[in-house]
């Protein structure tokens, strides 16, 4: 009581002092006046004080002297009735003069204003851009030390922009912003949490995934972009690798994988298992299964476009991670208000500690090669595996028309295993390394409000190197296959008016790949190199308007080497059927001159034996499909139907670039395949519950000309594929899981009764008609989860769990034969298995 009375007296005696001072300013004479920065020095020897204050906020500005009968306090209430400036006590001897607003903490929750849920992953900043944050899980967001007033946007994809003024108001009673869903925003949104938190469908039909506001998908402790990228209708992975995503049917080099514009070569670590793209590292994917734009080229399949951060976060931020497999780390580190670099950093940890996890991976990848896990094996010692991959972005504005930005990117495996003789104690070690270094800047203008461009390059080099020791022969076999594209990109884009978009670009790029093969006992040595250049011209007309959408346009490619000039359009209409329905039409002609292919089966260690090379025109045309599909959508109350029915026809392929085990290893030619179907998405969101379930029906089947027959399936026909899942979230706690039933690939069985017969002095496998037989069906249930907290102001911990193959049911998801050393007239079935029961656990920490 008498401490509440005291402060109520100061208060009292103050506002007598501010009362006085005030009529004796009203009745003196303008004349009398000094200006501020003559009295500073003086109240500062008065007082054995230090004002501390910007030039450009005193000068003009003069007072009548305060009377030196009052004290520091009282002065400072006089000066500030005088000047409308600041002066702000910030110890015993320094103050501070503003003319800036009070700095306050600005907080609210973003919620959707028709259902009243939570937003997510909005961004929320000031106009200057200086302070930047994004809403959590329940939609809150909070900006600290802003200038009261300061004008405030927000922006979330799929709803209009809320501009707002900050106001102070304290953490528990943060307002309420109502956010109002758009028809149509700058990517035409159809319907956002496709399949989870952070994924939405485009009216262009493509699928896009923003990180920042993902949410939970089964088995994942982390946002594995291309293992998400799996879980998406008409997408498989026959041999459940990242490396190897087959969309709509295709092999994996059928798939045009970008990172900020740069073509990666390489992308996942384990040699597959693994994405090799840190998530700390991605910002935005997009895939594109048919309607590509024109600006695209390569990737007759499918494209898989991934970006990192491409704004200025405005603040210094970071993280770092653990998981049982891997630790990384970033920091986004603003150099001056206009410059910021963003670094991001993984390695594998198995150097420090070999876990269960990295041991069933490590199972799962070498399972079916010269290496392995098993312990009866005395030849093999020491072996050892690790990956690492590196970023550096540079981000520049020069201001908010010109922005220039730079991105490197490096990727590494690297396996080392030691053998020993069995006669001898002699050792030799083999290795196999893989690289991607890629690097690239662009500059994007805008010169006015209705024309803007850009310009692109980048370098992107791959190698894949193999040196294999047979110590019992002292043979020594080493392998080589580089990649190195360089390329060039004009883009040019005239608003027409509010509703029409025209792109018009240039595209240059040369590609050079090489094989190198030297062999010691007996000697050979072969090396094979080749370029090939493009020269490419595109245009394409954009609408956006309420109800329809439309983009069309053209590519051509002009190919030097061949003299081949290639005509490519591409078109995406959608167009809605009143409230609840819409319909959508997608074509698209696309080349490729770069494939992967497979010489022999135990090539690179049998480990990683596939390798790039080029069209010629002769062994390997270049590569040519034709796809068009069409469906229906629909969307009401919470409920998403997306039915979508393909027809693609791939020409150009070669049968070593189709990984046959069977009577066709060894045939090259070339022929086509078609691929066809349908695909079924179902999604319901109620709360914070999100369920789906997505279905895939396939046929896809080969025409070899010169092999009998000349059709049978393709090596990658899944027929069915069902995924069924459920997705959970309160507050800070993710909750996911779901399984995976799709039918068995198909394999080519020997003759029963006559599994081999004698070719020459040669014994081999008397096969059946090729792919006739389908494996066991492939079933797998994985969960995962997730909890977030705040440490007081330090940052936030997030800790993950997640497990695949929550069954261990054994998959088998390949199988071949050979024939039996021991007996001729044999033949040996190999099954390759998918991973097992494989828990993994992480925690995260991000400021």
């Amino acid at each position: 009581m008498w401490n509440n009375f005291e402060s109520w007296s100061k208060n009292f005696l103050l506002l007598i002092v501010f009362f006085i001072g005030t009529i004796a300013y009203s009745q003196q004479d303008p004349a009398q006046k000094t200006p501020l920065k003559e009295v500073i020095p003086l109240l500062e020897d008065h007082f054995d004080i230090r004002f501390s204050y910007r030039e450009q906020d005193v000068k003009n500005i003069s007072i009548f002297s305060p009377s030196q009968e009052l004290n520091l306090k009282e002065t400072l209430v006089f000066l500030e009735r005088q000047t409308g400036l600041k002066f702000k006590i910030l110890d015993e001897r320094y103050i501070a003069i503003t003319a800036s607003p009070e700095v306050i903490n600005f907080c609210g929750m973003i919620l959707d204003a028709e259902t009243n849920e939570p937003l997510p992953g909005a961004t929320v900043q000031t106009i200057d851009q200086s302070e930047t944050t994004i809403s959590d899980m329940d939609g809150k967001f909070m900006l600290r030390s802003v200038k009261a007033a300061a004008p405030v946007k927000i922006r979330f994809l799929g709803y209009h922009d809320k501009f707002l003024e900050a106001q102070s108001i304290s953490e528990e009673n943060c307002q309420s912003v109502l956010m109002e869903p758009s028809v149509f925003s700058l990517r035409e949104t159809v319907v956002v949490n496709y399949l989870t938190a952070g994924i939405s469908k485009q009216k262009d039909g493509s699928i896009h995934i923003n990180t920042d506001r993902f949410g939970a998908l089964p088995g994942q402790v982390e946002p594995d972009v291309l293992q998400t990228v799996e879980s998406l209708p008409g997408v498989e992975s026959v041999n459940e690798t990242v490396s190897n995503i087959n969309i709509r049917g295709g092999t994996s080099d059928q798939n045009l994988v970008l990172f900020d514009d740069i073509k990666m070569y390489l992308t996942g670590h384990f040699f597959g298992l693994i994405s090799a793209l840190n998530p700390n590292l991605t910002k935005d994917v997009t895939v594109v299964k048919n309607g590509t734009s024109p600006s695209l080229n390569d990737g007759v399949s499918g494209t898989i476009d991934i970006r990192s951060e491409d704004e200025l976060v405005g603040k210094f931020s970071g993280g770092a991670g653990l998981n049982l497999v891997s630790a990384d780390a970033f920091l986004q580190v603003p150099v001056t208000e206009k410059f910021e670099i963003h670094v991001s950093g993984r390695k594998s940890i198995n150097d420090l500690v070999d876990t269960p996890t990295y041991d069933n991976y490590f199972s799962r990848t070498f399972q079916d090669s010269e290496i392995s896990l098993n312990p009866e094996n005395d030849n093999l010692q020491d072996s050892n595996f690790s990956y690492y991959d590196t970023s550096l972005k540079a981000l520049y504005d020069l201001n908010k028309d010109h922005k220039f930005r730079f991105s490197l990117v490096q990727i590494y495996n690297n396996l080392d295993y030691t053998e020993y003789a069995n006669t001898s104690e002699a050792s030799r070690q083999s290795s196999l390394a893989q690289n991607n270094l890629a690097l690239g800047g662009n500059w994007s203008a805008n010169w006015s409000e209705n024309f803007s461009t850009e310009i692109i390059s980048y370098l992107s080099q791959y190698q894949l190197e193999a040196l294999n020791f047979t110590v019992d022969t002292d043979q020594r076999f080493m392998q080589e296959n580089d990649v190195l594209e360089t390329g060039l990109k004009i883009n040019t884009t005239t608003k027409l008016n509010s509703n029409f978009n025209f792109l018009n670009g240039y595209q240059f790029y040369e590609v050079g790949v090489s094989n190198i093969e030297k062999l010691n006992n007996p000697f050979f040595s072969s090396t094979i190199k080749n370029v090939v250049r493009s020269h490419s011209l595109y245009s394409e007309l954009k609408y956006s308007g309420n109800t329809t959408y439309v983009r069309g346009g053209f590519r051509i490619n002009y190919l030097p080497k061949f003299e081949e000039t290639i005509l490519e359009p591409r078109l995406s209409f959608n167009q809605e059927l009143g409230k609840y329905f819409s319909f959508k039409l997608l074509g698209e002609f696309k080349s490729q001159t770069t494939s992967q292919i497979i010489d022999l089966q135990e090539d690179f260690l049998g480990v990683e034996n596939r390798r790039w090379t080029l069209a010629d025109q002769e062994s390997y045309p270049i590569i040519k499909s034709k796809q068009i599909s069409s469906g229906i959508d629909f969307k009401r109350a919470g409920w998403y139907l997306d039915l979508e029915g393909f027809y693609k026809k791939v020409e150009g392929i070669s049968t070593s670039n189709q990984g046959f085990q069977d009577q066709n290893e060894f045939i090259r030619t070339s022929g086509s395949y078609i691929s066809k179907g349908f695909e079924v998405l179902i999604n319901k969101k109620a709360g914070d519950l999100n369920a789906y379930m997505n279905y895939t029906f396939g046929k896809n089947d080969y025409t070899f000309e010169e092999l009998n027959p000349q059709n049978f399936p393709n090596n990658f026909d899944i027929t069915h594929s069902l995924s069924v899942a459920a997705n959970y979230s309160y507050r800070d706690f993710k909750f996911s899981a779901g399984g995976h039933v799709r039918s068995g690939k198909p394999y080519t069985e020997p003759v029963k009764g006559d599994e081999t017969r004698r070719e020459g002095n040669n014994w081999v496998v008397n096969y059946s008609d090729p792919n006739a037989e389908n494996l066991p069906n492939f079933v797998r249930v994985d969960l995962s989860a997730s909890y977030s907290f705040d440490l007081s102001n330090s940052g936030k911990l997030q800790l993950g769990l997640g497990i695949l193959n929550l069954l261990n049911r054994e998959n088998i998801i390949n199988r071949y034969y050979r024939v039996d050393s021991e007996d001729n007239q044999k033949a040996i079935e190999i099954n390759n298995k998918s991973l097992g029961f494989t828990p993994n656990a992480s925690v995260n920490f991000t400021f």
